[in-house]
Parts: structure tokens; C-alpha cells; sequence
């Protein structure tokens, strides 16, 4: 393949469909991990939020427009557990589980754009 027919083969390659969909179904395990980091019994280490009646994990959502992706929830107890006040500690069940999972997140979007590449070219 000359250079000419390998930049005529990327240029109508789908990179921004392929990546707007793989972010989303990146968003959503990095939402399933978060809640599992908010699924501690009352009574276990108080390093997270304790699960009293779920309602802060099922909060929890993922969405996506286009190239931006947003893990969050709209609970009103989100941002004291994270961020901790002036009465209680901080107890992270986001930037844990961001941090964790940040690198392979990384790989698999860079997997699947490396896989449209390889396809195209072939």
C-alpha cells in the first residue's frame, strides 16, 4: 500500500463513532465500579461510605455526549463522602475506583482504535 492509498483508506475511517462508543461502554464499568465501591456493610471499614439503604449506589450513572463522558451522581450525600466536611472524614468511592480502572480504560481505548486501524489497512 502506497502512502497515497493508505491516507485515502483513513480518511473516511469512523474514529470519532468508534471512539464516542467506546467511551460509552467504558463509562458504564467505570459506573458499575464505583458502585461496588459503595457496597460496605454498616459496621465496615471506614475508609468508604458505608451501604445503608442504597440509595447513594443506585445514584450512580454514567453518560456520554459525543467525546465527553461524565460518572457521577445527583444524591446530595455524593459529595460529602467523597470530599469529607468539616465533621466528617472523607470516605472516596469515585477517585478510587477512577484511579483503579484509569489505565485499563486507556488500553482498551486505545485497543479498539489500533484494531480500526488495522482492519482499514489490511
Amino acid at each position: 500500500m502506497t502512502p497515497a492509498q493508505a491516507a485515502a483508506a483513513l480518511s473516511d475511517l469512523p474514529i470519532t463513532d468508534t471512539l464516542a462508543t467506546v467511551l460509552a461502554a467504558q463509562s458504564n464499568r467505570l459506573a458499575e465500579a464505583v458502585r461496588a465501591n459503595l457496597a460496605t456493610p454498616p459496621g465496615g471499614p471506614h475508609d468508604r461510605p458505608w451501604r445503608q439503604s442504597g440509595q447513594l449506589q443506585a445514584s450512580i450513572a454514567a453518560s456520554t455526549d459525543g467525546l465527553a463522558a461524565q460518572i457521577g451522581s445527583n444524591d446530595p450525600a455524593a459529595a460529602p463522602q467523597e470530599l469529607g466536611t468539616a465533621t466528617i472524614p472523607p470516605r472516596p468511592f469515585l477517585a478510587p475506583a477512577a484511579t483503579a480502572l484509569a489505565e485499563p480504560i486507556a488500553r482498551e481505548i486505545g485497543r479498539v482504535l489500533v484494531d480500526l486501524l488495522i482492519h482499514r489497512l489490511k
